[in-house]
C-alpha cells in the first residue's frame, strides 16, 4: 500500500532513540487523516557498517569536524577545491585516527554509494508521494544524496527538508544548491507543514505559509512561530519500535523514548548565554501543562513498554519540577528513568525531587568554575553555585555530563590556573567529560554579534568548504559551526594546567576500582569523616561539634562573618573561626572571593547507584560482553508486538 508522506531519518544518527520531529509530524499528519510513515534509514545504515562504528561515528566525534556529512560528500557532485579542504581532512584523520576508526575510509569509498541507492529504492517501495527529511548533526549530505538519488528514479516524487540544519539562511541556500529539494521548511513546522502537504496532494502549490520556502517562493518570510503546546498530539514512533528489532544486534539496543514538555529557554530569553546557537529564532519558552506532560510520558511507557526517558528540552521548566516531577516523586515504583537539561543553580530540594522522580542523569551546563569566565558567558550562575550542584548530585547518585568552555574574549588567562589549583579538592565530585575551545555557532551571541564581543575573521568551519560544493557567497549561510579570531582570548599554553589536572580528576574516578570520596557518616551522636582525595590530610576525621555546624551551614556558599552570625546563639564568634580555620585547612570547604561551601557530601542520601547510572536514559548500546537475549532487554515488549514485516522497511540483513 503506497503512502501519502514517507519521513526519512537519514544517517549518520545515533539508533538508540526515534526521531522527536518526525514522530510528531506523523502524528500530525495522521490527525488529518493523511497516510504517512517513518523510514529510519540510519538503522539500516548502522546494521550496514556495524552497531558500534556507527554509535562512535554518531555520537563521539567532534562535531565540527561533520564526519558523518563527509562520509557522503562524494556522492554530492564535484569536491570542491577550497583551500580549507586539506586542513579539514588532516583534521578528522587525526580524530579518526585517535579513535581507532580507520575502516572509515573503505566505508566511504566502497559502501557508501551502494547505501544511497539502496536506500532511494527503498522509500520508493512505499511509493510516496511526498519524503519528507529531517536534517540535524550529520544527516544533510546523506539526506541530500538519498534526495538525488530519488529524484533521479522518479522526478514527480516531491522532497521536502526540515529540522535544525534548515533554520535561518540555511535552508534557503539549501534550496537554492541543491535542485533535489521542492520545498524547505524553517522553523517550527508543526502548524505549517500540514497544510502544505494538503496543498500538495491536491496539486497546488502551498503559498503563503510562514518558513515554507519553494523554487517560486524561496524567501517566505519569517519562519513559522511559537506553537501551542498542549495542542500538540503525542509523537508517533511506532515505525521506530517496528523496524528496530530487525536490525541484527537488535538485542544490544537499550532504547530511550524522547518526549517534549518544552520549548525555548526561559534564561534565554532574558540573558542569551553567549556561546549557545540553540533554539535559532524560537527562544520563547513555552511549555506542556504539568497533567498534558504526566499523560504523555505514561502513554508512551504503556505503548512501547520502555521506561527510559529523555527529554528534548533545552531547559527544565521550572513549574515542571512540582507538578510533573513532584507527582512522579511521589510513586517511587513508576519505575521511569529520565534524562533533562537544567540550570546549574538548583537547589538541594529541587535536585532531590528530581532524583526522587528517576531522573538519573542530568545535563546542567556548568561550563566553567571561574566566576570571571561565567560572568563572561552571561550564565546566571557563580562557580559555589556550580560546585553546590556537582557536591549534591555525588550525594543523590545522579549522573551528570557538564565540560569546561574556553576562548571568550577577555577572559582572565590566570582563570584556568585558579581552576586547576581547585581540582585536587573536587576529585570526588564528577568531573567534566572535556575541557573544550568554544565554536562560534549560529544563531548565539558570539556569532550574531561577533565583532562587538571580540571575534574577529569569523568564517565557517572547515568541513563545509570541504564538502559542500556551493559558492563562496553561499557557504557562510549553509554553515551552523564557526571560528573566528579572539585576539584576548584564553590561549593553548594558558590551558595546559587546567586540561592536565582535568585528565588526572578523570582517571581517578575512571580508571580505579572506586572513586574518591569525601564523606561525612553520622555514628551515634558522633559524625566520621572519610576523605579518599589524594589531597586528604588524613583517612578519617571527627569533626567537633562547632565543626559539624559550620559543615552544615556551609551546605550554601556563605561569608565567613556571614556563618558566624548565624551561629552567635549557640557558639562564641571564636570557636565558629577556628572551626571555619580547621575545616578550609583540611580542605573539606572551598572558599572564593569571601564566600565558603562546603564540599562534604553526606552518606546515606543516595537514590542512584552505579547499576542505576549505567542504564542511561538517553539510550545506549550494550557491550558485546554483556550480550542478552532479545526477551531479556528493553526491547522484548517491541519485539513481541512487532509483525513479521514492520511498515516501511523490510527485514533488513547484514
Amino acid at each position: 500500500m503506497s503512502v501519502d508522506v514517507l519521513f526519512c531519518s537519514a544517517p549518520v544518527m545515533s539508533v538508540v532513540r526515534p526521531s522527536a520531529a518526525l514522530g510528531l509530524l506523523q502524528a500530525l499528519l495522521r490527525q488529518k487523516g493523511i497516510r504517512a510513515e517513518t523510514l529510519y534509514l540510519n538503522l539500516l545504515f548502522a546494521d550496514r557498517i556495524g552497531l558500534d562504528l556507527n554509535e562512535q561515528l554518531a555520537e563521539k566525534l567532534p562535531s565540527h569536524l561533520l564526519a558523518g556529512d563527509w562520509l557522503f560528500g562524494d556522492c554530492l557532485g564535484t569536491r570542491p577545491g577550497r583551500p580549507q579542504a586539506q586542513r579539514h581532512l588532516s583534521e578528522l584523520s587525526a580524530a579518526i585516527e585517535r579513535k581507532g576508526l580507520d575502516q572509515l575510509y573503505e566505508i566511504r569509498r566502497n559502501l557508501i554509494p551502494s547505501f544511497v541507492a539502496e536506500a532511494a529504492d527503498r522509500l520508493l517501495e512505499r511509493t510516496p508521494k511526498i519524503i519528507g527529511f529531517t536534517s540535524m548533526f550529520e544527516q544533510t549530505a546523506a539526506s541530500l544524496a538519498i534526495a538525488a538519488a530519488v529524484k533521479a528514479r522518479d522526478p514527480s516524487v516531491v522532497v521536502c527538508f526540515g529540522g535544525a540544519n534548515c533554520h535561518g539562511p540555511m535552508g534557503a541556500v539549501l534550496l537554492k544548491n541543491f535542485a533535489q529539494i521542492d520545498y524547505v521548511f524553517n522553523g517550527e513546522a508543526d502548524t505549517v507543514f500540514g497544510p502544505a502537504v494538503e496543498a500538495i496532494l491536491r496539486g497546488e502549490e502551498p503559498r503563503g505559509l510562514p518558513g515554507c520556502l519553494s523554487r517560486d517562493q524561496p524567501a517566505a518570510g519569517a519562519a513559522a512561530g511559537p506553537t501551542a503546546m498542549d495542542a500538540l498530539p503525542i509523537p508517533d514512533y511506532a515505525d521506530y519500535f517496528a523496524q528496530l528489532p530487525w536490525m541484527s544486534e537488535a538485542a544490544r539496543v537499550r532504547p530511550s523514548i524522547p518526549f517534549e514538555s518544552s520549548r525555548g529557554c526561559w534564561w534565554g530569553q532574558k540573558h542569551h548565554c553567549t556561546f549557545c546557537g540553540l533554539n535559532g529564532e524560537g527562544m520563547a519558552f513555552r511549555a506542556k501543562s504539568a497533567p498534558r506532560v504526566l499523560s504523555e510520558i505514561e502513554t508512551l511507557h504503556a505503548e512501547f513498554g520502555i521506561g527510559r526517558f529523555a527529554a528534548t528540552d533545552n531547559i527544565l521548566g521550572m513549574s515542571h519540577i512540582e507538578g510533573v516531577l513532584g507527582r512522579l516523586a511521589e510513586r517511587p515504583a513508576h519505575g521511569f528513568r529520565f534524562f533533562y537539561e537544567i540550570k546549574a543553580n538548583m537547589d538541594e530540594a529541587q535536585l532531590e525531587k528530581l532524583a526522587l522522580a528517576g531522573t538519573v542523569w542530568l545535563q546542567p551546563g556548568i561550563e566553567s568554575l571561574s566566576d570571571p569566565v561565567l560572568h563572561l558567558m552571561r550564565k546566571g550562575v557563580s562557580a559555589l553555585l556550580n560546585l553546590r550542584l556537582l557536591r549534591n548530585c555525588r550525594e543523590l547518585g545522579v549522573g551528570l555530563v557538564w565540560s569546561i568552555l574556553y576562548g571568550f574574549p577577555g577572559e582572565p588567562r590566570d582563570a584556568y590556573d585558579a581552576v586547576a589549583k581547585m581540582v585536587p579538592l573536587l576529585e570526588h565530585l564528577q568531573p567534566p567529560v572535556g575541557c573544550g575551545r568554544i565554536r562560534l555557532d549560529r544563531f548565539s551571541p558570539n556569532f550574531e554579534r561577533a565583532a562587538e564581543i571580540g571575534f574577529r575573521n569569523v568564517t565557517p568551519m572547515p568541513a563545509y568548504g570541504a564538502i559542500y560544493d556551493v559558492p563562496d557567497e553561499d557557504l557562510f549561510d549553509l554553515a551552523y559551526f564557526f571560528e573566528g579570531d579572539a585576539p584576548d582570548a584564553a590561549r593553548e599554553q594558558d590551558l595546559v594546567s587546567l586540561k592536565a589536572a582535568s585528565a588526572a580528576w578523570r582517571a581517578r574516578w575512571f580508571d580505579q576500582p572506586f572513586a574518591p570520596q569525601l564523606t561525612m557518616t553520622a555514628v551515634g551522636t558522633a559524625h566520621l569523616v572519610s576523605d579518599t582525595r589524594a589531597c586528604a590530610l588524613q583517612p578519617f576525621y571527627c569533626p567537633t561539634p562547632a565543626e559539624i555546624a559550620v559543615l552544615n551551614l556551609l551546605r550554601n556558599p556563605c561569608t565567613q562573618l556571614s556563618v558566624i552570625e548565624q551561629l552567635a546563639d549557640r557558639l562564641d564568634a571564636a570557636s565558629v573561626e577556628a572551626a571555619l580555620d580547621a575545616i578550609l585547612a583540611r580542605r573539606f570547604a572551598i572558599e572564593i572571593d569571601g564566600r565558603v561551601l562546603s564540599l562534604v557530601t553526606e552518606a546515606g542520601r543516595e537514590i542512584f547507584d552505579a547499576d542505576a547510572r549505567a542504564e542511561f536514559p538517553l539510550g545506549f548500546v550494550l557491550p558485546r560482553e554483556r550480550f542478552a537475549p532479545p526477551e531479556e532487554n528493553g526491547l522484548h515488549v517491541a519485539l513481541m508486538n512487532a509483525s513479521d514485516e514492520p511498515a516501511g522497511l523490510e527485514r533488513v540483513q547484514p
